[in-house]
């Protein structure tokens, strides 16, 4: 059997391959797609007997699940997940660098189209609607965190959310500080985490306590998954890989304005009102 490409060079992940092959799969089958998926990709990168132990299924199991993957072998499903694990670790020093290139020159324009589309195609409709479930809830708090990249990104979201609800702040970068606001979190609250890759040590630290407090945690990610999807009750992923050295924001707020776009119609009647009053206020601040 011919070695299946890998799911980078196709725009996708071996994780997009375990979810769509899922409703194919037998019930032992599934269990061992759930531990891949439950601790990705580190469980892939273990022998055949230590995957089938963590999943509960007998080795035989983990093979039949690879083949149905289609791969000819296990050999062949670790090499995937090993050039995965490297396509997470890429980033600027790593990469190419052309003298002389332009955007015009290398499609640029298309690949960021490209980009945006493949970022909005990876969203889940149940997952932006869990997420919309509990932004709509005022009694919620929510915490936002952006890491050295993504804060942009974070604040983005923040922007939409104050708009139309109250309750909302972003976390301070500087650690000392967030473990005060960190205190703050109660059950139930919200915490939303964005972390792509490079992924950032103190992030999931964050989404540890939060989950530890009780709270729902909801992680932007890329393609590769932080490590924060472990700890995570919602995750949406979007891709940042374009034909440059460096990773783009724009699939990522692509997904931010989607969510932003799906709770304002849900909460529009009510939110109009806090709107208005603000547009008010700052009539009187800006005259």
């Amino acid at each position: 059997m011919e070695r299946p490409k890998t799911e980078h060079a196709a725009g996708a992940t071996l994780a997009d391959r375990v979810a769509a092959t899922l409703p194919s799969l037998s019930d032992a089958e599934k269990r061992a797609a759930r531990a891949l998926l439950a601790r990705y990709p580190t469980t892939g990168m273990e022998t055949v007997a230590l995957f089938a132990e963590r999943a509960k299924v007998s080795a035989p199991t983990i093979l039949r699940f690879v083949a149905k993957l289609g791969f000819a072998g296990y050999a062949d499903f670790r090499r995937a997940l090993r050039e995965e694990m490297e396509a997470q670790a890429e980033f600027p020093l790593t990469r190419p660098h052309v003298e002389g290139t332009s955007p015009a020159t290398a499609n640029f324009s298309e690949a960021l189209v490209e980009t945006v589309r493949g970022s909005l195609a990876m969203v889940g409709e149940a997952e932006v609607k869990r997420l919309v479930d509990v932004l709509a809830d005022e009694r919620r708090q929510v915490f936002l965190l952006g890491g050295d990249f993504t804060e942009p990104a974070a604040r983005h979201l923040e922007f939409h959310l104050r708009k139309m609800r109250g309750r909302v702040r972003l976390l301070s970068m500087g650690l000392m500080r967030r473990a005060d606001e960190l205190a703050e979190i109660r059950r139930r609250d919200v915490v939303i985490l964005f972390d792509i890759r490079r992924y950032q040590a103190d992030t999931v630290r964050t989404a540890e306590v939060a989950k530890a407090r009780e709270a729902v945690v909801a992680l932007f990610t890329d393609q590769w998954m932080s490590d924060v999807a472990q700890v995570a009750d919602i995750v949406l992923r979007a891709r940042v890989d374009v034909p440059s050295p460096w990773d783009s924001l724009i699939g990522l707020v692509a997904v931010v304005e989607a969510v932003a776009l799906a709770l304002d119609s849900r909460q529009w009647p009510i939110a109009r009102k806090r709107f208005e009053t603000i547009e008010e206020v700052r009539k009187g601040i800006v005259t």
